[in-house]
């Protein structure tokens, strides 16, 4: 009987400590976005009436969720539940794409499908994602298929897959979506070059060559 009370002083004394320290505080969860950024292009770029819109930008399955995906091997990757997307990457990769088009060409008639009401724009930018993912050694993986289509559905700019790396600035997930956002803005750069640049196979490109 002694054995039993001292069990069960014990166990009072746990539960008493218990409630003194209170309930285990979970780590919070940090939301990110990413944001538009400036061009490394010649500055003053002269206002158009070009009219673009950034189509669905497709992603795969192992990136289209809330949390921040980095890649820990070459066969795994990590989803960080303390680290997630304020607002999804097929939402926020076309809106900071339009952001940074309006900036790099000019025109502030840069739309993001699906838009309320139809819009017949002069380009059509069609795109998937293979890559976007930070690795262990602080680097961000962009890599993307795209291309221009024009009104009538003929291709402006033959499909092209475009590869970039960016270093973070640390190993924070801070630090990793901020280049994240810079890779993206590499990207809008050579999105806004194709756009100034004659198809390779127009008649101004033969006759320059």
């Amino acid at each position: 009987m002694a054995c039993v009370r001292s069990l069960l002083l014990g166990a009072a004394v746990a539960v008493a400590l218990a409630g003194c320290l209170g309930p285990a505080r979970s780590r919070p969860t940090q939301l990110f976005v990413l944001t538009a950024t400036e061009t490394a292009a010649k500055p003053g770029v002269r206002a158009t009436s070009l009219r673009l819109t950034v189509g669905r930008i497709r992603l795969p399955e192992r990136l289209n969720r809330p949390q921040i995906v980095t890649r820990t091997g070459p066969n795994e990757v990590r989803a960080d539940d303390y680290a997630q997307w304020a607002e999804s990457l097929e939402q926020s990769i076309p809106r900071v794409l339009s952001e940074n088009l309006a900036k790099r060409t000019g025109t502030d008639q840069v739309f993001v499908s699906p838009w309320p009401s139809p819009i017949e724009s002069d380009l059509r930018l069609e795109g998937s994602v293979l890559e976007f993912e930070g690795d262990h050694d602080g680097k961000v993986s962009l890599v993307v298929r795209w291309r221009w289509v024009r009104a009538d559905g003929s291709e402006a700019h033959p499909l092209r897959v475009s590869s970039y790396v960016v270093p973070a600035a640390n190993s924070s997930t801070q630090a990793l979506v901020a280049a994240m956002s810079r890779a993206l803005g590499a990207l809008s750069d050579d999105l806004a070059a194709a756009i100034e640049a004659p198809r390779p196979d127009s008649d101004d490109a033969s006759s320059a060559s």
